[in-house]
């Protein structure tokens, strides 16, 4: 009769020793496909700036005002595909870091839940040479993620736009941590 009981209680400790490896490995695939799931980086992009030192006699202010809006746009579809972007509440006016300038752009992307904040410069050096200057910025310390010079080729709405699109794969490779 105790050889009975014995064998009982071995069988009841295989199955609760089962079930507990079952359970440990269903906890260790849900953990899994968790840690997959990250909270998407938030992104204050704000408007960037031009500078033109090219010398050039005709006026393209008209020109590269249209080019800059068209950057911006293209700059921020390129980044909404792996990066969540916040407006920020400037955005209809001037939304540089002239003006309102960076501590009130700061200030604003923090009020609008961004964790970075993406600041920049166009500058234009001549018909053929052209600069981003750009800066992602950790809004939790204030302090640069990264800050790139990248350059372009030509004055034309499609060198603008590749220059748009190789900036936010850029700041998605090297700046979102």
């Amino acid at each position: 009769m105790l050889k009975v009981q014995s064998a009982e209680v071995r069988f009841r400790l295989f199955e609760c020793g089962q079930f507990f490896l079952i359970l440990m490995g269903a906890g260790l695939l849900a953990s899994a496909a968790f840690a997959d799931v990250v909270e998407p980086a938030t992104l204050a992009v704000a408007d960037f700036e031009f500078r033109d030192t090219s010398g050039e006699v005709r006026d393209q202010t008209a020109e590269h005002e249209a080019r800059l809006k068209a950057f911006g746009v293209a700059l921020q579809d390129g980044l909404s595909e792996k990066i969540k972007l916040v407006a920020l509440p400037c955005q209809p006016e001037q939304c540089t870091i002239k003006d309102p300038g960076l501590v009130a752009l700061s200030k604003q992307a923090r009020t609008a839940s961004a964790k970075y904040l993406l600041i920049g410069q166009m500058h234009k050096m001549s018909t053929l040479v052209g600069w981003v200057k750009f800066a992602v910025l950790d809004l939790s310390n204030n302090k640069p993620v990264c800050d790139r010079y990248l350059t372009y080729r030509g004055d034309t709405d499609e060198a603008w736009r590749r220059a748009a699109e190789f900036t936010a794969r850029d700041i998605e490779k090297h700046c979102i941590p």
